[in-house]
């Protein structure tokens, strides 16, 4: 092993000096590199949607695709005007041209329903009437007195277009569920479509299924008409998962721009302390820009958004991107103020830190490596381009830091040994500490470890981007007053396919669908209260009602299969194009919609286990039953984000013991080395446990992520500790001379470390100050284990002799 690493070391030498040697040349090639990476920023696209979430191939997908295709977009936007006075000329004026107006400037629409025009149907003798309520606009009080009666006795109306107290009225807007755009190489299409969604391309155009792109346009054009229209007198909330989803986009882009530039002056602040030097500050700087701007590139090259979890890449990249800088600066630093040429300052700093900066960065991307067994597309993907940035911090580590060094100016200062005492009088301190106490140290982490493993089964989980806005943002307090006077603001679709022509025309199964949707609106349970049920049987009612001369008597399903057919037939031919949105052609499935207000996922998940159950319970095997909408993506979400991260902390300290054991050489070593890597993380989740702080969707890759940064500090000393203690055949000695030699560099990186993640709790998102903080505080966790445990760890192993010197 001895002679195997010295080999090593050689080559890094050899490989500093000729990099040194032809500066001009290299640094071209890796401009043109980064160049070419840099070009492609400008295309990035965010998409923070339940869908972007799911890999393509995820059954809960396929299921949501389908029922797109079949019955259109399911998540809508809900626009409320509030007034005492909604049933007034006045009002209903001024609520006609603010509907005029949203039809005819939203793009992609399909539909903007309101009081305006939503559907009445009416007998008159032998005809079936359905047309838009307000087609005939009422002139005089006693026109409007009848018209309030009228809505306000409609069970369709209510909770859907009109508040409880006709205070509030809504106008609901639906998009198309599929668009076409031209071919592009950047973007990333669905890979497959049914044949109706195809015939809506026209030639040389691709269609897509409604994505953030063009949900954007169409929350921003409702925002400019909302913006006209709303006064005192007149007041607008708009809502609507929609409108959340864009909302969040928004801020995530924001916190992106300002957690990158507060990173970047936090790095610059800490490299400018521990090397006092510009070109210490200017150099490593350069270096993390081109990793991550390679890195964002190669993602815009590939045609792959940034998405909820991919908005940490960028803090994670400055901070552990810069520690390969920190530890190849060091050396030269010290090597060029002890004398040496920069040459050889700089090929003795990459053979000396050569080797453990490509094992800490095989660690680093082994941890976020291990997302790749992610059910969740997006949570892989973070797996795919975190590690993809490391590789290239390494790579631009290594081949730009010597020429760029062999470029610069840089002067040997003969007086820095004297600035290093008080750090290394403190550094002794900590040797002796944790070499003298040492069990007392393991008793206190053994003491920690009790402590903390019960409290991690005091974790819950959550995802809900409602509550990633602070308290006070217009999009939550929109939100919770639709929610409240509206009863609802999303919805869970469920498809009932009774797999037979005209299946829907029999009344034992739409009796069956009445009384799933009667017990339904009753369920409030789990934090879950459903404000409506849509379904088939609605329309039926409202149909035979009118039919039998308008009595309320005869709001009721026929019985007669006949009947029902005809009835049915006499509402398609009126015009009104609404069946089309609820059953298929074939009238052998229709879709059920319930309305609730936004919950957490992972109280949707129980919810629609139970809305499933009692539903196949009431058909039995006479026809299938599928859960789908916005509100079944967050459900599988955040179950298949639980699932994949028990997996992924699985094979990540898996993976990162076996690769520790295999650069170590030592496999007691190796397996020992991981203590103070796993009880940092432990401890960090017993901490969050005990506060109570939930698991979302991005707190929840706090350990894989970590494992594989917080193990790079115990590479260094580890590294160091077997090289001094073959020299000196004396632990103590071997522990002194690694935290005088690496100390200085393992506290610095690893404060550079904690402050880019503790940069995170700047963001206006609270996922992301959670993910920041605790990371954070894994990071300080890990450096006092690697100083105080990892010491006290390897003095025990020397003296049982489970290590030895060479």
């Amino acid at each position: 092993m001895p002679n195997l690493r010295d080999a090593t070391e050689k080559r890094f030498e050899w490989l500093g000096a000729w990099l040194y040697d032809n500066p001009v040349k290299v640094l071209l090639a890796t401009c043109l590199l980064v160049g070419f990476f840099v070009f492609q920023i400008p295309s990035i696209s965010i998409d923070t949607s339940s869908e972007a979430l799911l890999k393509k191939e995820d059954p809960s997908l396929l299921e949501y695709n389908r029922f797109r295709d079949q019955f259109g977009r399911a998540e809508l936007i809900v626009i409320a005007v509030q007034s005492p006075e909604i049933f007034s000329s006045t009002f209903l004026s001024r609520l006609q041209s603010f509907h005029q107006d949203l039809e005819d400037e939203i793009p992609y629409l399909r539909e903007v329903t309101s009081l305006i025009n939503v559907r009445s149907t009416r007998g008159d003798k032998d005809s079936l009437i359905v047309k838009d309520l307000l087609e005939d606009w009422p002139e005089h009080p006693t026109d409007l007195a009848q018209l309030k009666k009228e809505v306000l006795s409609n069970p369709f109306y209510l909770n859907y277009l009109i508040s409880e107290d006709a205070q509030v009225t809504a106008i609901i807007v639906e998009t198309e569920a599929a668009v076409t755009d031209k071919p592009s190489q950047t973007e990333d299409f669905l890979d497959a479509f049914d044949e109706k969604i195809s015939e809506t391309a026209s030639p040389g155009e691709k269609p897509h299924y409604f994505s953030e792109k063009e949900n954007k346009e169409v929350v921003m054009a409702i925002n400019r008409v909302v913006g006209r229209h709303s006064k005192n007198d007149f007041p607008i909330t708009v809502s609507g998962g929609p409108v959340v989803v864009n909302a969040f986009n928004q801020a995530t882009m924001s916190d992106i721009r300002r957690c990158i530039v507060l990173s970047l002056v936090s790095v610059a602040l800490f490299l400018g302390i521990l090397f006092r030097r510009i070109s210490g500050v200017i150099l490593p700087m350069a270096i993390i820009n081109s990793a991550l701007f390679s890195t964002i590139g190669l993602m815009s090259l590939t045609g792959i958004p940034i998405k909820i979890t991919t908005t940490v890449i960028p803090a994670f990249l400055l901070s552990v991107g810069v520690c390969d800088s920190v530890h190849v600066l060091a050396i030269f630093y010290r090597m060029l103020d002890r004398g040496q040429s920069k040459r050889e300052a700089i090929a003795k700093a990459l053979g000396h830190s050569g080797i453990p900066i490509v094992m800490t960065s095989l660690t680093t991307a082994a941890g976020v490596l291990s997302f790749l067994f992610a059910d969740l597309r997006a949570i892989a993907e973070i797996g795919i381009f975190a590690a993809a940035g490391v590789v290239l911090a390494l790579l631009y580590t290594v081949v730009l830091l010597p020429p760029l060094l062999a470029l610069t100016r840089i002067t040997a200062k003969h007086d820095m040994p004297a600035r290093m005492g008080t750090m290394d009088r403190f550094l002794e301190a900590i040797a002796v500490i944790s070499t003298s106490h040492r069990k007392k140290i393991m008793v206190a982490g053994g003491l920690i470890f009790m402590v903390a493993f019960p409290a991690v089964f005091l974790l819950n989980f959550s995802h809900n981007i409602v509550e990633y806005f602070p308290d006070d943002s217009p999009y939550k307090q929109n939100l919770g007053f639709i929610d409240t006077r509206l009863k609802g603001s999303i919805t869970l679709e469920i498809v009932l396919d009774t797999h037979r022509e005209n299946g829907l025309h029999a009344p034992e199964v739409l009796n069956r669908i009445e009384s799933f949707g009667r017990q339904t609106e009753t369920f409030h349970q789990d934090g879950i209260a459903v404000g409506k049920v849509f379904s088939i049987t609605d329309i039926l009612k409202e149909i035979h009602q009118a039919l039998n001369e308008n009595d309320p008597a005869y709001y009721s399903i026929p019985q007669d299969r006949r009947v029902v057919a005809q009835e049915l037939l006499l509402f398609e031919n009126s015009g009104s194009d609404d069946l089309e949105r609820i059953v298929d052609n074939q009238f052998s499935q229709t879709r059920i919609t319930i309305k609730t207000p936004w919950v957490d996922a992972v109280v949707c998940e129980k919810f629609i286990d139970k809305i499933q159950q009692r539903l196949s319970d009431q058909f039995q095997d006479s026809a299938s039953v599928h859960a789908t909408g916005l509100m079944a993506l967050l459900a599988r979400a955040i179950s298949a984000a639980i699932y994949s991260m028990t997996k992924s902390y699985l094979v990540a300290f898996v993976a990162i013991t076996i690769l520790m054991v295999v650069l170590i050489g030592n496999w007691k070593l190796g397996l020992v080395s991981m203590v103070p890597n796993f009880l940092p993380i432990l401890t960090t989740m017993g901490i969050m446990g005990l506060l109570n702080i939930p698991l979302d969707i991005n707190s929840l890759m706090i350990g894989s992520i970590a494992i594989g940064i917080v193990v790079d500090d115990t590479v260094h000393f580890i590294y160091n500790f077997q090289k001094y203690y073959e020299r000196t055949a004396n632990p103590y000695e071997a522990v002194r001379e690694t935290l005088l030699g690496t100390g200085r560099a393992l506290l610095i990186t690893s404060l550079v470390l904690c402050t880019g993640f503790f940069i995170l709790m700047f963001a206006s998102l609270n996922h992301l100050v959670n993910f920041g903080f605790f990371t954070g505080i894994t990071i300080l966790i890990a450096l006092a284990a690697d100083f105080f445990l990892l010491p006290a760890i390897m003095v025990l192993m020397s003296s049982s002799n489970a290590i030895q010197p060479s």
